[in-house]
């Protein structure tokens, strides 16, 4: 949804975008989201089964192995159904994926089978066979080395047993011969008693190769599923012609994109005579991936994996240099600059560019190709911005006197009170507990004296295009935070951040975090700065939570809070689908950190009960809503006052 407010406020201009009343950002065409936390716990779940800690996970139409990007994928079949359902369906791909082919399934044997099945009519029938027997053998194992997994596999044969009855007969019907097959002999191998029965409306070949099917049962290996599936495609080789025409597994999809099927193998195993032999497992398929791809990127350290260590590289990367050679690539960077250029700098006016910063692996993977600016924010030149502040504080002054009082009242009483009735310390002036206690303590202790708000804020405001009718009323809000924290003597950041839509690309998105007030600044007063707040275009939370974090992070206050307004979902490019699970992912990270965070949702209309489950699942029970503008200002109030009572208990 923020895209296209994106593209709007390109082709129509600001003030077209401003005539709309109000921007719904939950219009949900299929009335779907994420349950982010137990996306994140299944992740989890993934890399300790693995023991692979990059391990990232994600949903697809059908299970999926991704080496490239150290990624698996779950099924979407198991979507929309019972929530019990759902979960040990989902539970049992992931056991399959981690527990099961993770390690046991032989690369070397199934590299050989494609080999053998290439030339086949019926090449992609012989590959998703091959897959299907391999995942009975695995599942059987899995049942064995882990008996908790049961429930969750019963439940998987039980559903896939009734869609494959299904597509069996439909398919069948249709013409669709193999996928008929295909689900034919799925059945066999799960409910082989019942499907005897069925088999007579079936052709005879369909029979003939239930008894070579059968040997599934027994197989112990990948190779040997391999052969089972071989023995079968020669029986099928003058009755079967036509090749599937569904996808049931795509399991084997990118296991053909490692680095061991290079264009130059035949090349390099001649060259280089200490070979190594090819990885037997996934594990060591994706391990290699992860360590060699993701740690030597860039052609500084660019080697080809399979090329050893006597091969040459003969892509014309390495040549002498010569004048006349045409520029093949451009790169900015930075630098420092002494104090005499800094001087000539200042003379002769502006500096050259803006200094952007590399996001990396800093702040999450789903960032690594974002760089930020960190800038003052430019303060309007709006004559009547004075005038209009003066008239909001002169509304907002009962309530921040009001609060400011309550919370110093509080101050005061704990650094007031006193523990009595205590064994040792000073003697009280009432000494009748001598008398009348047969056990008396007539000694007190005064609290000792402390700083009274030993405490650092800091605020994040979304500025993407979808605040654009909200911006007015936050602007408020931000001004009540500030003039209360002011009065107070507390430091804290106000910071508005957003990410350039039109700038951004695959290889690079462009975020901005500009600073309305910084915890340097003290009390000075920012309220020019923060009327200076407007909407832009994207928002990238996860990142500018993690930001926050790390400023914070590194302040010596005991109690550091991060208040956090937004109007929606996160909304990026290239962060769409995984922008809920990074956001919830950063708010757990940043509380582990001993930050606390509350969120604030601004809306302009009573939200939704999609709307409220989509924060919570982000932000647990640290999300409050404000149902409409009016309610802005005061729920800022109530979500302060719950943090400031963390600091003076």
């Amino acid at each position: 949804m923020k895209k296209r407010w994106s593209w709007n406020l390109r082709i129509l201009g600001l003030s077209e975008v401003c005539k709309v009343s109000s921007v719904n950002r939950f219009i949900q065409f299929n009335n779907e989201t994420i349950n982010a936390k137990h996306m994140i716990q299944l992740e989890q779940l993934a890399r300790a089964l693995s023991r692979s800690p990059y391990l990232t996970l994600t949903v697809r139409k059908l299970m999926e192995f991704r080496p490239k990007e150290g990624a698996i994928s779950i099924s979407h079949f198991w979507k929309h159904r019972d929530s019990d359902i759902e979960k040990k369906g989902q539970l049992s791909d992931l056991y399959l994926l981690t527990a099961g082919f993770w390690r046991y399934f032989d690369l070397s044997a199934w590299n050989r089978y494609k080999e053998e099945v290439n030339h086949l009519p019926i090449r992609e029938f012989a590959l998703q066979l091959a897959m299907s027997a391999e995942e009975f053998r695995l599942s059987n194992l899995i049942r064995h080395q882990r008996p908790g997994t049961e429930t969750a596999f019963v439940v998987r044969e039980d559903v896939y047993s009734i869609f494959h009855e299904q597509q069996m007969t439909v398919n069948f019907n249709k013409g669709f011969i193999s996928d008929s097959l295909f689900s034919f002999l799925y059945i066999a191998l799960r409910k082989g008693s019942h499907i005897t029965l069925l088999v007579d409306e079936y052709p005879i070949y369909f029979k003939r190769i239930l008894s070579k099917w059968q040997f599934v049962f027994d197989s112990k290996s990948t190779a040997d599923s391999c052969q089972i599936c071989l023995d079968i495609l020669y029986a099928l080789e003058e009755e079967l012609t036509k090749d599937l025409t569904h996808t049931f597994v795509s399991l084997h999809e990118n296991l053909q994109e490692t680095v061991y099927e290079d264009k130059n193998k035949r090349q390099i195993e001649q060259e280089n005579s200490d070979n190594s032999p090819s990885s037997e497992s996934i594990e060591e398929m994706f391990r290699t991936w992860h360590r060699e791809n993701k740690k030597q990127q860039g052609p500084h350290l660019e080697f080809e994996l399979t090329k050893g260590n006597k091969g040459k590289i003969n892509d014309g990367r390495i040549e002498e240099g010569d004048e006349s050679n045409e520029i093949d690539n451009e790169g900015t960077g930075t630098s420092t600059s002494n104090k005499k250029s800094k001087q000539l700098g200042e003379v002769n006016g502006k500096t050259d560019k803006k200094r952007t910063k590399q996001s990396g692996e800093r702040f999450g993977d789903e960032h690594q190709n974002v760089t930020f600016e960190e800038k003052k924010i430019n303060l309007r030149t709006d004559s009547n911005v004075k005038e209009n502040i003066g008239i909001i504080r002169l509304q907002q002054k009962p309530l921040v006197k009001a609060f400011t009082k309550e919370i110093r009242k509080r101050i005061d009483q704990k650094q007031e009170s006193k523990r009595t009735r205590l064994s040792k310390g000073r003697l009280t002036p009432n000494l009748t507990s001598l008398i009348t206690d047969q056990r008396p303590k007539p000694f007190y202790k005064k609290n000792n004296p402390s700083l009274p708000m030993d405490a650092v804020f800091g605020l994040l405001v979304d500025s993407s295009a979808s605040m654009i009718d909200k911006m007015e009323e936050t602007k408020k809000a931000v001004l009540l935070f500030h003039d209360v924290l002011r009065n107070l003597g507390i430091r804290h950041d106000i910071v508005s951040y957003f990410e350039d839509a039109y700038e951004a690309s695959e290889n690079e998105q462009p975020n901005t975090f500009l600073f309305c007030h910084q915890v340097e600044d003290g009390v000075k007063d920012h309220s020019e700065a923060i009327f200076s707040l407007d909407a832009h275009e994207d928002n990238r939370d996860g990142l500018a939570i993690r930001w926050m974090a790390e400023r914070l992070y590194s302040r010596s206050e005991k109690h550091k809070f991060i208040l956090f307004f937004s109007d929606g979902e996160p909304s990026a490019y290239g962060y769409a689908a995984n922008g809920i699970i990074d956001t919830a992912e950063a708010v757990i990270e940043v509380e582990k950190k001993g930050i606390h965070i509350l969120h604030l949702f601004l809306s302009s209309e009573e939200p939704v009960e999609e709307q409220l489950q989509l924060f919570q699942m982000m932000f647990g029970s640290k999300t409050a809503t404000a149902k409409n503008v009016d309610e802005f200002t005061t729920q800022t109030l109530r979500l302060l006052r719950r943090m400031l009572y963390l600091v003076v208990k």
